[in-house]
């Protein structure tokens, strides 16, 4: 933890933001970073906001203009820090590599608190430019990751190029949002808002996108850039062991359920955790047949008044890349979600229309400017103050995230997975 003034959520959007630029245009020139890979991926259509600053209302489709080309930025937690439950992935997906979205738009802001703001509210879809549109711009089939093509978009009076945008669905953060959906009718819980970005917050184990996890050359498309066996090592060892993105994340966040959905997270999420968890005694070698069937639980650590952090770990296939063996375990999935509902693990507040917020305070929102916290009134610290908020004293603030460091370093994660994040992620679909 670098700077023990800020707090975590708030000091990630500014390590994480510049993280990649910084490891590929500022390293020696003649032993290039393991993170260069990633601009193998080439470079996509990219977009700013119109206005300086952090939108003023929720949402990602606000006044947008078209910036060019550019290789992708590193990505944070999308939605909010202390939601209950968390959807977790190797490294985020990459839409625009395809041939039928590559109208895809992504985010290129100069403004920390816009980075925030979008990865706060981005919830079931990301971005486009309507089809209509990006063929009138000249988008076609010369437009490739690997082209220098960038779209004509006449500028204003101003020299402005603005740029229609519209919410491109994502399958896989739509059937997040299913999972909610179904709980809430199945417990009962009338008028409920359940939403993903709210109740349910999404992430990775590395930051840096890319259209699949690949080791090495691809038998079924030999245009996905592989990763070598030292890529893939020294981008885990930099991201993951070294920076530990991910895992500040996590005990900042603290979710009571974390739900994988795919092998090769699987595998790599529990040989890394291996130490911490309590229940069910998962491998990184079981099928995932036989991890969803039965109770795994994580514990994060144990508070000074002895209060024991946990979390119920739910595994299942891909949703979108093996649709066929996920609608066979969804039920299951959902069996364990009601399970925790009923346990009390999960509690719904008729007062905010939401999952109560996870253990732990948060002040991201409203000292990054994006708005008042919504759950201000709930949220519990772990340490002896009865409140937090961005106003308090610096003090408060590092004890509260000095308590997060206490459970992370008590049973610190060794690292020495190695060749299980050499499992190539197959179970991956553009959408």
């Amino acid at each position: 933890m670098p700077d023990p003034r800020l707090p975590t959520e708030v000091e990630l959007v500014y390590e994480v933001m510049p993280c990649n630029a910084m490891r590929t245009a500022q390293e020696p020139i003649q032993a290039p970073h393991p993170c260069a890979y990633f601009r193998k991926w080439g470079t996509y259509h990219s977009y700013d906001y119109l206005e300086d600053g952090p939108p003023p209302t929720p949402g990602i489709v606000h006044e947008s203009i078209y910036v060019g080309r550019a290789p992708l930025v590193p990505e944070v937690l999308s939605g909010c820090r202390k939601a209950p439950l968390l959807a977790l992935g190797i490294n985020p997906n990459l839409p625009g590599w395809w041939p039928r979205s590559r109208g895809s738009l992504n985010p290129l802001f100069d403004d920390y608190k816009q980075y925030a703001h979008y990865f706060r509210y981005r919830a079931v879809a990301k971005l486009e430019i309507p089809p209509e549109n990006y063929a009138a711009f000249g988008g076609g089939p010369g437009d490739t990751p690997f082209s220098r093509f960038e779209l004509y978009v006449p500028p204003d009076s101003q020299g402005r190029r603005l740029i229609p945008t519209r919410m491109q669905p994502q399958k896989m953060y739509q059937a997040y949002q299913g999972f909610l959906d179904e709980l809430g009718a199945q417990k009962g819980w009338s008028n409920h808002r359940l939403a993903l970005g709210e109740d349910l917050t999404y992430g990775n184990m590395v930051a840096c996108p890319s259209a699949k996890w690949v080791i090495g050359p691809s038998s079924g498309d030999p245009d996905l850039p592989g990763m070598t066996r030292e890529e893939c090592l020294g981008i885990v060892d930099e991201c993951f062991h070294a920076r530990k993105y991910f895992l500040r994340q996590l005990f900042q966040t603290l979710p009571g359920i974390i739900l994988i959905f795919s092998h090769s997270t699987a595998a790599a999420f529990i040989a890394e955790l291996r130490d911490r968890f309590v229940a069910g005694s998962p491998t990184p070698q079981e099928p995932l047949e036989e991890l969803g069937r039965r109770t795994i639980r994580l514990e994060y650590g144990v508070l000074g008044d002895g209060t024991a952090l946990q979390a119920r770990v739910i595994f299942s296939p891909h949703i979108t890349g093996a649709p066929e063996q996920f609608a066979a375990a969804k039920q299951e999935v959902l069996r364990q979600l009601l399970e925790e509902a009923d346990a009390g693990a999960l509690a719904y507040n008729p007062q905010t229309k939401h999952l109560r917020r996870a253990r732990g305070g948060c002040v991201f929102c409203p000292m990054l400017a994006i708005g008042p916290c919504d759950y201000a009134e709930e949220l519990q610290p772990l340490s002896t103050v009865p409140r937090l908020t961005a106003e308090s004293p610096i003090s408060l603030l590092m004890n509260e995230k000095a308590v997060q460091g206490e459970l992370y370093i008590s049973q610190p994660v060794k690292g020495g997975a190695g060749e299980v994040w050499m499992l190539e992620d197959a179970d991956r679909s553009p959408l």
